[in-house]
């Protein structure tokens, strides 16, 4: 996969995702020192070592260690990220953006080649009314599949690492400590929160974050802290993993994800990524069980990508949980919730948004204080930003449900993105655009809605749809 430094097209991505520590420090706050500033020895307590909460370990490590602070952080993780099947899974398809890519680079953060199963240049649409190939609209827009664990169950050739265990590491070369046991329970003594596994206390820190997902078989109850915090509200999502011969899979999958629009009830989309030698089907839907992913991998569309018989051969399957509505309050003193416990993206980018606020959290308690005023009027904003552009989201699956749901309109949509292929210039190819960007996470919601009311593709639409209405 080619790795390109951003260039001038990139003036509208979020510009937190390009960022200098040494610039961030400059800005540092000259207000005096009180009882939420971190002090050297100071402790912090990390739920969760995923990339939530490894990036925040290693942006907080990395700030700490530039102002010349001496910050105490231990990640309390117990899953083993090489795992293979649940005891390392962490129910993810396991795309990351080039943006991702770029911006990780950027920390000093290299995904090595050994992590990344594929490099993914396109996409493969496929309808009731027929297919379309979405090339990525600029070079540098590639994306890249990975395994957040060892891989499925039965996986016997672990000739890649995990992306999550790759995270984990660069904390703790940073100087984070793991601990590998489960926290259940977090309470308040003497004005700072303690960690609980069991009746077993782990630590009695001046800092707690939430950086858990929303599978975990322990979720860590606040109750005692009373600050109102609930758990995400979630919907139900299926996660499975084919094996095929890494032949079948370079020839039938190649580097593209094959995305499904099909009226299904109750699925809103599907999508097959290729890896090296399982391609991995990721659905999102409402009241997901196992019939219905069953008449999905059953339907004509799907069989034909597949050898025969060979669909037959699920290595794994789950239906895990995925938030797609963010608790109101993610923080009180000393306590702030980030990744899958806090603000996500919805339904895409789920890596991108927990280095986003992962960084906005870890800048707060390091520059500012882990206060509650200073996580709301430093943390919050950014915070609020993810649940806004979520907004857009909705609006714009809520458009591709209707293109999926109503052949004419699905008809217009293709012909339009088939035309837009032959064009030359990517100013030509805004649905392909769209779709793109809405389907790999690689820009914002927000960003996407505003192309997508462009007078120009409403133009193009509208006359596509009338000439479908017109049999012409």
């Amino acid at each position: 996969m080619k790795h390109q430094n951003s260039g001038p097209d990139q003036k509208n991505k979020d510009s937190h995702f390009v960022s200098d520590f040494s610039s961030l420090i400059q800005g540092l706050d000259s207000a005096t020192s009180d009882e939420f500033t971190l002090k050297d020895g100071d402790k912090i307590a990390v739920i969760g070592g995923g990339p939530a909460g490894s990036f925040f370990t290693y942006f907080t490590l990395k700030m700490a260690h530039m102002l010349g602070r001496d910050i105490d952080i231990t990640i309390y993780e117990p899953k083993n990220f090489l795992g293979k099947g649940p005891v390392g899974c962490n129910h993810c398809g396991g795309v990351i953006s080039e943006l991702m890519v770029q911006s990780l680079a950027v920390e000093g953060i290299n995904i090595p080649a050994s992590v990344v199963q594929r490099g993914i240049h396109s996409y493969q649409l496929y309808t009731e009314r027929g297919d379309v190939h979405i090339q990525t609209p600029a070079q540098e827009k590639t994306i890249a599949s990975v395994y957040r664990s060892g891989g499925p169950s039965d996986h016997t050739i672990l000739d890649k690492d995990s992306f999550d265990n790759f995270l984990l590491q660069a904390a703790i070369r940073e100087g984070a400590t793991h601990v590998s046991r489960a926290v259940d329970r977090v309470t308040l003594i003497d004005g700072k929160p303690v960690l609980y596994s069991g009746e077993e206390a782990l630590i009695r820190a001046d800092l707690v974050v939430g950086a858990f997902g929303v599978n975990g078989k322990r979720t860590p109850t606040f109750e005692e802290m009373d600050f109102s915090y609930r758990s995400p509200t979630v919907t139900k999502t299926s996660i499975a993993e084919i094996a095929l011969d890494p032949k079948v899979i370079s020839e039938r999958f190649g580097n593209s994800i094959h995305l499904f629009l099909l009226p299904i009830k109750g699925i809103k989309f599907a999508a097959m990524i290729p890896k090296t030698y399982y391609v991995n089907l990721c659905m999102i839907g409402r009241k997901l069980d196992r019939e219905r992913v069953k008449e999905f991998l059953h339907h004509p569309k799907v069989r034909q990508l597949f050898p025969e018989g060979e669909l037959e051969k699920l290595s794994c399957m789950c239906l895990p949980f995925m938030n797609i509505r963010a608790p109101s309050k993610p923080f009180t003193d000393r306590v702030v919730m980030i990744g899958d416990a806090g603000s996500t993206r919805l339904y895409k980018d789920g890596i991108g948004a927990a280095y986003f606020m992962a960084k906005s959290a870890a800048k707060t308690a390091l520059i500012h204080g882990v206060g509650e005023k200073h996580f709301r009027e430093n943390f919050m904003p950014d915070y609020r930003s993810l649940i806004i552009d979520n907004r857009f989201g909705s609006f714009l699956f809520w458009f591709t449900d209707l293109f999926r749901e109503y052949g004419l309109l699905t008809s217009a949509m293709l012909r339009v993105v088939k035309k837009e292929s032959g064009n030359n210039t990517d100013e030509d190819k805004i649905l392909s655009s769209i779709l793109w960007d809405m389907f790999t996470g690689n820009e914002r919601y927000k960003d996407v809605f505003y192309r997508a009311i462009r007078p120009k593709l409403i133009w193009k639409m509208t006359v596509s749809t009338l000439k479908q209405v017109f049999g012409r």
